[in-house]
């Protein structure tokens, strides 16, 4: 098998993106900001790639751009333009920063090809420098936020760019560096041994997901832009629709479904409201149990909720055979765990036929339709 940091990326993301578009190799949308982002990249790889330890002056850095330029994706010739002129700016920006400490990079643009338990894994290393304490590997970005530490220390391809400097040439790099362009800041990370074993049990994981043929969809902040959603599970109806609707009838039911669920959603905001005065009053008054007209009553009942600690419960429990009674997986992590869809297949499996509780169903929930984007 075969991945790189995006397939992988993309299979962590949505498994059904990843069959749809490595997979089945349906056909993508070009899209301004992969053309723009593109552009970029390889007006500094030009920037970068001369022989001699002298920056390219800003003039001959647009023509660079401009021999560059991708023109796909954009909607019209004022999009592309604006984008264009935003680019400049990016590298007037960059040049002033990088000019006067520019230096030949020990590797550009170089394209890497390693095992990892089995899987062949490829990828391009945009930068590699040398640096006092050994070397420093950089990754360009066209994010316009950055990211949080946190998620940098986490982050595959740089962990993936590690892995593959120790693999191809025997070394560890000091730094692993996302070099955001837009806002012009660097951010940085290093990666230890733990961090390689984890990022080697992620690509397992990953692959025998892949040979299993487990390619599930996944909602995530991205399916807004997805150029699959006409035949993704979670959006295809809606794209049936709009073709002419197939089955009315469930429509009318679907219709249904979503008012009623409305309507029991303010109802029960309204029964919680009520509740809340109610043992309010209750606590005030000293009652236990409160009367309607009818006769029918509201009855309070305690309910211990609070979280004991476990080893002692656990030392009174356990001795009266009462343990195994309140000892249970929590439902929701282990759902959760299990839609995480980063288990190996076989873990996945065992965990879905070892309790009956824990079998797959699916409950209905309401989510409103999406506004529109500006």
């Amino acid at each position: 098998m075969r991945l790189s940091y995006s397939s992988i990326s993309t299979y962590e993301t949505c498994p059904a993106k990843y069959r749809f578009q490595y997979e089945d190799r349906l056909p993508q949308v070009p899209s301004p900001a992969l053309a723009f982002g593109n552009s970029l990249h390889q007006a500094l790889h030009r920037f970068h790639g001369r022989p001699v330890p002298i920056a390219p002056s800003l003039d001959e850095l647009y023509e660079m751009l401009e021999s560059v330029w991708v023109r796909e994706g954009y909607a019209d010739g004022s999009e592309e333009q604006a984008y264009l002129d935003h680019a400049r700016q990016v590298l007037a920006q960059y040049h002033r920063e990088n000019a006067d400490r520019y230096h030949i990079p020990a590797a550009l643009e170089f394209r890497f090809q390693i095992e990892v338990e089995g899987v062949q894994i490829s990828g391009v290393i945009d930068r590699m420098d040398r640096t006092p304490g050994g070397y420093e590997i950089i990754d360009y970005k066209t994010n316009r936020r950055l990211r949080p530490q946190s998620a940098i220390d986490r982050d595959l391809q740089l962990s993936l760019y590690h892995l593959a400097a120790k693999e191809v040439w025997g070394i560890e790099p000091e730094r692993l560096t996302l070099y955001y362009l837009l806002p012009g800041q660097r951010m940085s990370t290093v990666r230890t041994a733990t961090d390689i074993d984890e990022l080697r049990q992620r690509i397992v994981a990953v692959s025998a997901r892949i040979a299993a043929g487990r390619f599930e969809p996944r909602a995530n902040p991205l399916c807004d832009w997805c150029d699959f959603q006409a035949h993704c599970p979670l959006y295809r109806h809606r794209h049936e629709k709009q073709q002419g609707d197939p089955t009315p009838r469930m429509t009318e039911i679907v219709d249904e479904w979503i008012e009623l669920k409305r309507r029991g959603r303010d109802v029960y905001r309204r029964i919680d409201e009520l509740a809340a005065l109610i043992n309010a009053f209750c606590e005030e008054h000293g009652y236990r149990r409160l009367f309607g007209s009818d006769g029918t009553a509201v009855d309070r009942r305690p309910q211990h909720v609070t979280a004991p600690d476990e080893g002692r419960l656990r030392t009174i429990l356990e001795p009266l055979g009462f343990w195994d009674e309140v000892l249970a997986v929590d439902p929701k992590k282990l759902n959760d765990l299990i839609e995480s869809r980063t288990l190996p297949p076989h873990v996945e499996d065992a965990i879905l036929a070892s309790r009956e509780e824990a079998r797959t169903q699916h409950s209905l929930h309401l989510k409103e339709a999406a506004r529109t984007r500006g």
